[in-house]
């Protein structure tokens, strides 16, 4: 089936473009990332490539034409394919319209735009619909940080958009996830500072903390951010619709008694805590640990991951006895060895017990609460159970369609996010590629670029991994294990706190800068910290793994003294030229 090439968006404000010269000509056979079309818009003048391969049989205008955004401008087909009609040109209120995202009311007829690159799973879409009768250019399903940020982009591109949410709008990120526990983790932070100023020179009589009033504090942060979403979604023209959507056809979601169809639809429905160890009552999860009233005086927390430790620090400084399960023989399993371990002498430290290479068989009622069976040893007594141990997807409101869920029960996708349902896409936690919000965001920026105008080539990019608990870390790339697993000579250079003067003036002694970096090239493969700010520090050593900067080249970057971004440049000196200040 032939495809339209259509006139692309290239700003937020850009109607139309004019086509300065064509770099094809018809009858010509072209690949996917050829040069089209010169086009020049009120800012610039750019080189415009296709999406398709295969043979031009028709441009639509000649040189130097003005053309509004979306109008086809070229159609690639097989040689004996009939060369559809041109479409009718909008007029200039109409092509107004279609680029002002707070009042856009004109629906897109736009095919297909495929990704340039190819699908590294083998999905396999359905049949494209041929309705045309569509209610909206895309349905996305869930507010969450990956369906908010996509409809809000393809917005953007001039798309007419829903929002269907059944709940607060933001997610698990903004309602029960990464913003009330950093809200908390910040109060944690503020109250061990007083209880350390003493070192300082300060005394305070008597310090004592309200915990009502740090959970009022949490809900107002939390609450402004949802207003905050509603508002964006607002300004941008994005139509927020409140009920529970469940995909009926291809092209079809219902919500509550109506029915709505869309060319597009995305999936981004976040996911829900695992709950599976046997209980004679039902244990807590965050959604409920986040909201309590009072504090408990003992704690169990089963899985330590990110939620884990993250919920162990917090509790612990507020004067809960916190006692930890994992599994696996250290918590974190899956972040640096050394970073583990220095976190879990912290935690231990702080008074957290931490039970590794054990297993939970059962949690039981006891007199005073609970009674956490474990595998070997004594019963943990304790008045709350948390159970921290990951997150599934939930499929109710598209598994009855037929969308296909691989084996670890996420929406299998491929490259592009597309599910095996033709026009219907799958974004973050629900697809299980990486449940990071961050992620999700990135992920739903790039399926509305694809579908309104602004394909590009997907690159693999360096995606940083962020823990908030006793002590800070952060994380992107390779650990010098998974290099020489993968075969790569590389080595490893590590930096402490305690050489860098601004992390002493911050008495913050703990922690250290660690750079995988690639012998024979220099490539800078991975950047592992633990310490004070390493959620804000990782961002340089991302954006050097991005511009594929080497070790040496970010290490001779000058860095501001006194700063802690001054321990990468040194982790970058030592595992390049030599650190200086070691």
């Amino acid at each position: 089936m032939g495809e339209f090439i259509r006139m692309p968006k290239l700003g937020m404000t850009m109607t139309e473009g004019r086509i300065t010269r064509w770099l094809v000509r018809e009858g010509q056979t072209i690949e996917k990332g050829d040069y089209l079309f010169e086009v020049e818009t009120d800012k610039t003048t750019l080189e415009v490539d296709s999406l398709y391969a295969g043979l031009v049989r028709k441009l639509y205008f000649e040189d130097m034409t003005m053309v509004p955004v979306n109008v086809p401008v070229a159609f690639i087909g097989a040689p004996d394919e009939e060369i559809p009609a041109q479409e009718p040109i909008p007029s200039e209120l109409e092509a107004e319209e279609s680029a002002n995202t707070s009042t856009q009311q004109k629906t897109i007829q736009q095919t297909s735009a495929q990704p340039k690159n190819q699908p590294t799973n083998q999905i396999t879409p359905t049949t494209q619909s041929t309705q045309t009768n569509f209610d909206f250019d895309l349905i996305v399903i869930g507010a969450g940080p990956g369906g908010y940020v996509a409809a809000i982009r393809a917005s953007q591109l001039g798309a007419k958009v829903a929002v269907i949410e059944k709940d607060a709008c933001g997610g698990t990120c903004l309602n029960r996830g990464c913003i009330p526990t950093k809200a908390y983790y910040e109060k944690a932070k503020e109250w061990t500072k007083i209880q350390g100023a003493k070192q300082a020179g300060f005394s305070f009589d008597h310090a004592t903390f309200d915990w009502g009033k740090i959970v009022s504090w949490k809900a107002s942060v939390v609450g402004r951010l949802v207003k905050g979403v509603g508002y964006l979604l607002e300004k941008n023209g994005v139509t927020l619709i409140r009920g529970t959507a469940t995909l009926q056809a291809q092209n079809e979601v219902s919500v509550g008694e109506q029915t709505l169809r869309a060319r597009y639809i995305i999936l981004a429905t976040g996911g829900r805590p695992v709950m599976r160890i046997p209980a004679d009552r039902p244990l807590s999860s965050t959604d409920e640990v986040l909201n309590l009233d009072h504090l408990p005086k003992r704690m169990v927390i089963i899985g330590g991951g990110v939620v884990g430790c993250e919920m162990a620090n917090i509790f612990r400084t507020f004067g809960v006895e916190v006692t930890i399960v994992e599994l696996m023989p250290r918590i974190l399993p899956m972040i640096d060895e050394e970073l583990s371990a220095e976190l879990a002498k912290r935690l231990k430290a702080d008074g957290v017990k931490i039970l590794t290479n054990t297993s939970v068989e059962r949690v039981a009622i006891a007199s005073e609460g609970y009674s956490v069976l474990i595998a070997s040893g004594t019963p943990l007594e304790c008045d709350l159970v948390l159970e921290a141990i990951g997150r599934k997807n939930d499929p109710s409101s598209y598994e009855q369609f037929g969308v296909k869920l691989t084996a670890r029960g996420f929406v299998a996708v491929d490259a592009a996010y597309r599910t095996n349902v033709d026009s219907v896409y799958a974004i973050g936690d629900c697809n299980g590629i990486s449940q990071l919000a961050h992620s999700a965001s990135h992920q739903g920026i790039q399926v509305a670029e694809q579908l309104f105008g602004m394909a590009s080539e997907q690159q693999e990019q360096p995606t940083p991994v962020c823990i908030f608990s006793a002590l800070e870390i952060a994380s992107v790339g390779k650990t010098l294990t998974e290099a020489r697993k993968e075969g790569i000579s590389a080595r490893e250079y590590k930096i402490p706190y305690l050489s860098n003067g601004k992390a002493l003036t911050m008495n913050a002694k703990e922690g250290f800068v660690k750079v995988v970096v690639d012998e024979e090239y220099g490539e800078i493969l991975g950047v592992h910290i633990i310490g004070e700010e390493a959620s804000t520090l990782i961002h340089e050593a991302v954006m050097a793994m991005r511009g594929e900067l080497t070790a040496y080249e970010a290490g001779h970057t000058i860095h501001a003294h006194p700063s802690l971004s001054e321990l990468l440049m040194e982790a970058f000196l030592g595992g390049s030229s030599g650190a200086i200040n070691v």
